[in-house]
């Protein structure tokens, strides 16, 4: 008798532990909502900053660029990136190998005659993922659902951006997370914002910061070798042929160009306004003849400009012919520094040679070459300068002879 007892007092502890077991498990899976609501009730109001709020079940909470909260998967092993540029950032931060699509315009379908983005001369395989759409910035759900990433990154923070990233999220139940890919110049704090934001999904933090040091330590280098000669006549400087949505002509200049900002050179270019995200302004050539230069710099991305860009209006056009640069033979080649948005490492680069040119004495001891590739080698992961010099008909860092 007292056995049988025994044995119905353990069925029914049993029966309670099953019991118990059962509501944890339920808890779990219907009550996931209303666990996840309370996490982000509990967490700091949503900010553009980039501040992300940890979570449970493999995920975490961020808040993007355009101040959207987004919860998405924790160290995913599979992206998509979309956007003009858009894989520039994670080339910097050494993930490519978690893409698995990319924009268009990173993609093999595009067609260009020379290659000039560092990024992807140092991550070819790049080109050899699948494209998201038939155009810069287009999303196709199709060619999304296959790829099958756990999360999508996409650049830009407009009113149709934001729709569309929530419109595809709808549509296919994977999270966007939205980053910002402008000019490091001019918008320094929204460019570190998305590195971190990034890096924080990706478990690439401590890269993220070391890329954000190096830029930082490497304009302090720029700023003090300039400061040392302020006691030297500064000349007149003007940079041509910079591009904006394709190639331009000599007329294409920047008036925050990063080499003269960084340097203090005297930027005749610097009194013109610029709406573009790249830092880029059109100018007249009656106004760059106004301003007659005393040194000329030339991107040589206007190579690839109708009527034959900004060399060919220099050697042909009787009216520059008559600039004080031109006659002194004071015009140098510059490797281009805006291709499918802003390429800081080649801008950083172009700085120190810009440097040369213009301070030797403070620049005596860099080879600039040699330079561009330690910069290169850091951000990007390889040292691509020859290649990109041979893209640029060899001209890079030359005096041109016009």
């Amino acid at each position: 008798m007292k056995k049988a007892l025994t044995i119905l007092i353990m069925i029914a502890m049993l029966a309670a532990v099953i019991a118990f077991a059962g509501c944890t498990s339920n808890s779990g899976n219907g009550g996931g909502a209303a666990t996840a609501s309370a996490t982000q009730t509990a967490t700091v109001a949503p900010t553009a900053t980039g501040t992300e709020t940890p979570t449970t079940g493999g995920t975490i909470t961020i808040t993007d660029v355009a101040g959207r909260t987004v919860t998405v998967p924790d160290n995913p092993e599979r992206i998509a990136v979309s956007g003009s540029g858009s894989s520039r950032y994670f080339g910097w931060l050494g993930a490519t190998d978690k893409m698995v699509a990319v924009d268009f315009q990173d993609s093999s379908l595009l067609k260009r005659k020379a290659e000039t983005r560092p990024y992807m001369l140092a991550n070819p395989q790049i080109k050899e993922l699948q494209v998201l759409g038939a155009s810069k910035g287009v999303v196709d759900p199709e060619l999304l659902m296959k790829a099958n990433p756990e999360v999508v990154f996409m650049s830009g923070v407009s009113d149709t951006i934001i729709q569309n990233a929530n419109e595809l999220t709808e549509k296919t139940g994977i999270p966007v997370v939205l980053f910002y890919s402008g000019d490091y110049v001019t918008s320094t704090a929204k460019v570190e914002n998305s590195l971190r934001t990034i890096g924080k999904v990706l478990h690439k933090e401590e890269r993220a910061e070391d890329v954000i040091k190096y830029f930082a330590d490497t304009r302090a280098d720029l700023e003090a070798r300039a400061a040392k000669a302020t006691g030297t006549d500064k000349p007149t400087v003007y940079v041509g042929g910079v591009s904006y949505n394709g190639a331009h002509g000599f007329d294409g200049t920047d008036p925050t160009y990063y080499p003269f900002t960084v340097l203090s050179a005297n930027n005749v270019a610097s009194e013109l306004s610029s709406t573009a995200s790249t830092g880029y302004a059109a100018t007249s050539k009656e106004q760059i003849i106004a301003w007659d230069p005393e040194i000329i710099f030339v991107d040589l991305n206007t190579m690839e400009a109708a009527g034959g860009g900004g060399i060919y209006e220099l050697q042909t056009d009787p009216s520059y012919k008559e600039l004080t640069a031109v006659k002194t033979g004071k015009i140098y080649a510059l490797n281009p520094h805006t291709s499918m948005g802003t390429n800081h490492e080649t801008s950083m680069a172009n700085a120190y040679y810009v440097g040369k040119i213009l301070y030797p004495e403070q620049f005596a001891d860099i080879d600039p070459e040699a330079k561009a590739d330690e910069i290169y080698t850091f951000v990007d992961g390889a040292p691509v300068f020859k290649t990109l010099k041979e893209n640029m008909e060899n001209l890079s860092y030359t005096q041109l002879e016009i």
